[in-house]
């Protein structure tokens, strides 16, 4: 869906590059432009499902798919974290049998580690976030994807890995999937996906044009389909056209299939006659490409496990004999279920006197409240503890 609806958000952005865009509720402002984050249901062929709630056959997601100008991802708000210092694992690091390296954002970028801006300003805003949520800093590495692993058409790919009681987790994904995901949807759905930038000055460009015969011939071979060969070898991209041609001239002919109106196809095979062009210089006003896409993806199950081990801890016994263990999850403000807890502290006074009054006081001040009944104030502090 964000990429069948990515040329309607693209208008809704003013025809301008980059944007992000999702499926749900706005989440943040990147680079001046708002950007949402989808969350939804994911599913696996699981065979075994095991440890908690790392694997499973269901789990949740949430996306983020950030478009760039595949020649153009610096970012303009990177510069507000270069100086971010991160555990990287690169590919390099880990063939050679070393170990994750503090490396400041920039300097990665800089030296070609992380591809690029838009890359690095990710996973540096995925690490912020995490440790926002309670995840312990020393306990949180990007690991870079091994060529063996990254996807054929990936540019570059790092995943967010926290150390939970399994060992390193995988829990965010931040992949540069290049052009792959527009170019093979529209190629899928005959769809034009491409983007169409407006030049500052015309351009000179020698071009590759079909020669008049040749089209005569193409049309001549083809019959009642000639002609819609004909438009589509005149639309073919140069990049296209000059594979063709290369491909004629080596084995003295070539076939692509080619899309006809309503829907129709035809597996044409082409030879050296109906490819001949002539090379002609033409004044070009604006470009066209397919945009590249940068997405994170979170996994909601694994972060919140990991968010649980990481802000739990025992309190200290006070006696040497104390057989229980008083647990507390310290979760920081921004996910903590209650902010605040209504405690009796003079048992004189009647709970339906004030705790009305407050609880009405904070819930329009969206504050979650507890409220507790009457007991000793130590345990209730206790207790309080175990609820984050």
């Amino acid at each position: 869906m964000i990429r069948a609806g990515s040329r309607f958000c693209l208008e809704q952005n003013a025809g301008r590059l980059p944007f992000g865009v999702a499926q749900a509720m706005p989440t943040t402002d990147i680079q001046g432009l708002r950007v949402e984050a989808q969350v939804g249901k994911s599913f696996r062929n699981e065979i075994a499902p095991r440890q908690g709630l790392t694997r499973q056959r269901e789990f949740t997601q949430a996306e983020i798919e950030w478009f760039v100008k595949p020649n153009a991802k610096d970012m303009k708000k990177f510069k507000a974290v270069k100086s971010l210092e991160l555990l990287l694992f690169s590919s390099d690091q880990q063939l050679a049998g070393g170990s994750p390296k503090k490396v400041a954002i920039g300097d990665a970028v800089a030296s070609g580690m992380v591809n690029n801006e838009t890359l690095g300003y990710f996973i540096a805003r995925t690490y912020l976030f995490l440790v926002s949520l309670g995840i312990k800093p020393d306990h949180c590495r990007f690991r870079q994807h091994l060529p063996t692993e990254m996807a054929h058409y990936a540019t570059d790919c790092w995943d967010a890995e926290i150390e939970t009681c399994y060992g390193w987790l995988e829990c965010v994904g931040i992949a540069d999937r290049a052009c792959f995901d527009l170019s093979a949807h529209a190629k899928a759905a005959k769809v034009d996906l491409a983007f169409r930038e407006t030049l500052e000055k015309p351009i000179e460009m020698e071009v590759l044009r079909l020669t008049k015969d040749a089209g005569i011939k193409v049309m001549k071979t083809f019959g009642k389909n000639g002609r819609p060969i004909k438009e589509w070898l005149e639309k073919l991209p140069q990049d296209d056209l000059k594979c063709l041609i290369a491909d004629v001239t080596a084995a003295g002919s070539a076939s692509r299939t080619v899309d006809l109106p309503d829907e129709k196809t035809e597996d044409c095979k082409f030879l050296p006659e109906h490819v001949v062009c002539e090379t002609k210089k033409e004044k070009q006003s604006t470009t066209t490409f397919t945009p590249g896409v940068v997405e994170p993806s979170f996994g909601i199950d694994r972060i919140l496990f990991s968010v649980l081990e990481h802000t739990y801890y025992a309190r200290p016994k006070e006696a040497s004999d104390e057989k229980q263990t008083r647990g507390v999850l310290s979760f920081p403000s921004a996910i903590a279920p209650y902010k605040m807890a209504i405690l009796p502290q003079d048992q004189r006074i009647q709970r339906d006197e004030k705790y009305p009054d407050l609880m009405y006081l904070m819930q329009t001040q969206a504050v979650g409240v507890f409220v507790v009944a009457a007991s000793a104030v130590t345990t209730l502090i206790l207790s309080l503890g175990t609820l984050g």
